[in-house]
């Protein structure tokens, strides 16, 4: 099967597909994109299940989250 193949769920989402196997350049996207926008739930829990099973994304998340936690305290030393 295709690293992107779709599955129904036995009990729809609002009528949507539901994507439970994603690619790691999917999974580095939504990561990226995480930060501007709120995840729908099906989205949130594809990336989980991809970082479960992935040690490389589950790295790039950790990497994106110290650098957004660098930033926030950076932003807080500028403005004092």
């Amino acid at each position: 099967m295709p690293a992107g193949w779709m599955v129904r769920c036995a009990r729809r989402w609002r009528g949507d597909l539901i994507k439970l196997k994603i690619t790691c350049r999917e999974a580095t996207q939504i990561t990226l994109q995480a930060e501007d926008r709120t995840m729908p739930l099906a989205e949130r829990l594809s990336v989980r299940l991809h970082r479960r099973i992935c040690s490389n994304c589950r790295r790039f998340f950790r990497q994106v989250q110290l650098m957004r936690q660098a930033s926030a305290r950076w932003r807080q030393y500028t403005d004092e």
